[in-house]
């Protein structure tokens, strides 16, 4: 009874070390690319109707840009 009362904060102390320092989490941060818009004409208005086009050639969504508005196209690299 007495060992296992010593061993409880050694126990307790290793727990939260090992859950505050996030040993087992893995984090995967993707970096994001960005290219103009091959098939978009016109302004940019609506950041759906871009990323409805971008879908269409291959990438994975798309948002206007900028004073020109310009639809830039966004995948993962």
């Amino acid at each position: 009874m007495e060992g296992s009362r010593r061993l409880l904060p050694a126990i307790l102390l290793l727990f939260l070390l090992l859950t505050s320092s996030g040993i087992g989490i893995k984090e995967v941060e993707a970096r994001i690319c960005e290219s103009a818009s091959h098939k978009f004409k016109g302004l940019c208005i609506r950041a759906s109707n871009c990323a409805n086009v971008c879908k269409t050639e291959g990438f994975y969504g798309g948002h206007c840009q900028g004073f020109r508005r310009r639809c830039l196209c966004t995948k993962h690299c």
